[in-house]
């Protein structure tokens, strides 16, 4: 985890203030607790980048983790193998989302092996209390 508290690597910007985001370390959000993380992911896929016209999981993946920096393909296969997505899939659903994030937060933080299957069912069952309790939507057009 590059910024404290940041388990999907949000960047900082230019364009966020993140509700909890007490700093930053080396372009990376610190967040004062993995919830303000999990909290501007979900944001961030929801609503950001449905915004931007940004449907599918390998979209999103490929928007979030682009080529010039990372394992694209890779981690569009893990996220939609762990998921059981497909790649084309246009994610509609809070269960998706919540499903998606949680893949990503494993992938990006690179979690062993033997502690996935329950680390996953913990972040997407948080994603989902987090998208309920703040509300946050797939925008709409």
């Amino acid at each position: 985890m590059i910024g404290k508290n940041n388990p999907l690597n949000i960047r900082t910007s230019n364009h966020y203030n993140w509700n909890g985001q007490i700093g930053a370390t080396r372009g990376f959000c610190d967040f004062a607790g993995i919830e303000m993380c999990r909290r501007a992911g979900a944001y961030l896929l929801m609503r950001s980048y449905r915004r931007a016209k940004v449907f599918t999981l390998e979209k999103i993946i490929n928007r979030w983790a682009p080529t010039c920096e990372n394992p694209t393909n890779a981690y569009i296969e893990y996220v939609s193998r762990c998921t059981q997505l497909s790649p084309a899939q246009i994610l509609c659903s809070s269960s998706d989302f919540a499903s998606v994030l949680a893949a990503m937060e494993i992938f990006e933080q690179g979690i062993v092996l033997e502690k996935r299957s329950q680390y996953y069912a913990t972040a997407k069952a948080s994603y989902l209390y987090i998208i309920n309790l703040y509300h946050i939507l797939p925008y709409e057009n």
